[in-house]
């Protein structure tokens, strides 16, 4: 099953939240949107929510919701933790009341926070969001194939994390809470460039088959995926896009087999009028 149409338990989470977020701003940029306050209290020490550092870390929500568009990603900082706020706009424009059934899930090995959203959450204002902290990078909003839409929160490069998450109602805010992880893990992290972002496979001893998984930008129409041994292109796969213009755009391209030794993966535009240059390179190590 690919990685964005991961399964949402549907559990109404009303008793935890440990305080009310800052209030949101709503962003009208589809492309990229860099919202966030100045530091603050230790928003991140009340409540009894517990932080996760690996795998599903909440789910959450309820049965039916109104949020039908994302309308903004926010970032705040205190000293030792880092808040995203997500708010949400209902089908008439208002602030949403209620939000469907959401999972959150921690990718240890690669520095990221992930969010599958609800189903019938099918707009975005979003595309990503820049955050000026030293525990979170950047948040991607990402549409699948199917037009499942999913949030990946980026953590700093090699820097191990551990997330929790709550909701808020009237109005409805998804916010995430990220902290250092006290975990000796070392995370490889995800492969990123301005066209295309590769969150598997890591860098490292890798088997074949395998399969290369991540996002390319708004409005790219092809992404291609190059495996490159000894200076030599010997693998050349190019993969439509949807062409999605208001997220970015996830892909899964499958490699059955290829060289042995120090190979690199390519991933970049598919369009040469774009430029095929700029891209990915992730290096893996194949018995």
């Amino acid at each position: 099953m690919r990685w964005w149409t991961l399964a949402l338990i549907a559990l109404a989470v009303s008793s935890c939240s440990p305080g009310e977020p800052s209030p949101s701003v709503t962003t009208t940029s589809v492309v990229v949107t860099t919202t966030t306050t100045q530091p603050s209290d230790e928003i991140c020490k009340s409540g009894d929510l517990k932080f996760g550092e690996d795998g599903l870390v909440a789910a959450l929500g309820e049965d039916v919701g109104d949020a039908t568009t994302l309308s903004s990603i926010r970032w705040e900082g205190s000293a030792s933790c880092e808040r995203i706020t997500i708010a949400f706009a209902s089908t008439s424009g208002a602030p949403a009341k209620t939000l469907g059934p959401t999972g959150v899930s921690v990718l240890s090995f690669a520095s990221v926070v992930r969010i599958a959203l609800p189903a019938e959450l099918t707009d975005t204002a979003v595309a990503d969001m820049l955050a000026d902290g030293n525990l979170v990078e950047r948040a991607f909003v990402v549409r699948g194939d199917d037009d499942a839409m999913s949030i990946d929160i980026h953590g700093r490069h090699g820097l191990a994390i551990a997330a929790r998450a709550f909701v808020t109602a009237s109005p409805s805010t998804l916010v995430i809470d990220v902290i250092a992880s006290e975990s000796d893990a070392h995370p490889i992290g995800a492969g990123t460039s301005r066209t295309a972002i590769v969150v598997t496979p890591p860098a490292g001893p890798t088997i074949y088959p395998f399969t290369v998984e991540g996002y390319a930008a708004p409005s790219e129409p092809s992404t291609k995926v190059q495996l490159v041994s000894d200076g030599e292109v010997v693998t050349d796969i190019s993969h439509s896009l949807p062409g999605w213009t208001d997220a970015w755009q996830a892909f899964v391209v499958s490699i059955p087999d290829g060289p042995s030794g120090t190979v690199e993966i390519f991933v970049g535009s598919g369009d040469v009028a774009i430029d095929p240059e700029v891209g990915t390179i992730v290096v893996i190590e194949v018995p």
